[in-house]
């Protein structure tokens, strides 16, 4: 993939990113692409590898990531890495309903973007790599198959089959710690969506889970696609991260 999409190093180049306040002595918390951060602070080396979250962005793009980004740079003391998947030429791209070979192009497109982001990251604590996806993002994220991660947090996505992919399988370990947080009324991926009517979901990935004892699946009541408005996501989120980090 990298190499039919010759640019998707600007994905890298253009990432939103969260630095936290204190790392390597920085007076504030900076939040800005990961190329503003480079020419800001050109001297710039990361002396203690820190935790970073690795976040892959929906369809809409890194809207809902800018949430994400302020809290877990602020509270939870990570580094929040955002590649840009829109900054690739000739991006596949899909309007739901639609079939199920122009959704996985960009699926294929999706994981290809994890796996080269995930080499250019070299200043990280490799110990601490949290892998994290909103809905387009959160499929990408939980199938990426890798040994990598200390945990993953899918958001607005409920990790089973459904009119966006099919064979769903889990790309994580067994007992590999796993937050997936979606709401009871998501648009998309509810189990009376009217885009999965036809499949035998329960709408929030309790039964893939089920046999990872680290595994973590939270419902939100009258919640739709965009769980950021609920109050409880932040919370949810950050205890995760921090919990695991120390563990």
């Amino acid at each position: 993939m990298a190499k039919k999409y010759k640019n998707i190093e600007d994905t890298f180049k253009y990432a939103y990113v969260g630095i936290p306040k204190g790392v390597c002595g920085l007076k504030k918390a900076f939040f800005g692409n990961w190329f503003e951060f480079q020419e800001k602070y050109p001297n710039f080396k990361f002396q203690k590898k820190i935790p970073l979250v690795l976040f892959m962005h929906g369809s809409s793009g890194l809207f809902k990531g800018d949430v994400y980004r302020k809290f877990i740079t602020q509270k939870a003391k990570c580094i929040f890495f955002a590649p840009d998947s829109f900054r690739i030429k000739n991006r596949p791209t899909y309007k739901s309903p639609s079939t199920l070979k122009k959704y996985n192009k960009v699926h294929k497109l999706r994981q290809a973007e994890i796996r080269f982001n995930l080499k250019k990251l070299d200043f990280i604590d490799k110990r601490n790599i949290f892998l994290m996806g909103h809905s387009e993002g959160g499929l990408a994220c939980s199938i990426f198959k890798s040994k990598k991660f200390k945990g993953r947090i899918i958001t607005s996505f409920p990790c089973e089959n459904s009119y966006f992919y099919q064979n769903f399988k889990l790309g994580s370990q067994k007992n590999e710690p796993f937050l997936n947080i979606i709401g009871t009324d998501d648009q998309f991926f509810a189990k009376n969506s009217k885009f999965n009517k036809n499949y035998a979901d329960v709408g929030d990935g309790s039964i893939s889970l089920k046999k990872n004892r680290n595994a973590k699946v939270v419902i939100l009541p009258k919640t739709k696609h965009d769980i950021t408005k609920n109050i409880y996501v932040k919370d949810e989120i950050i205890n995760f991260l921090t919990y695991w980090i120390k563990n």
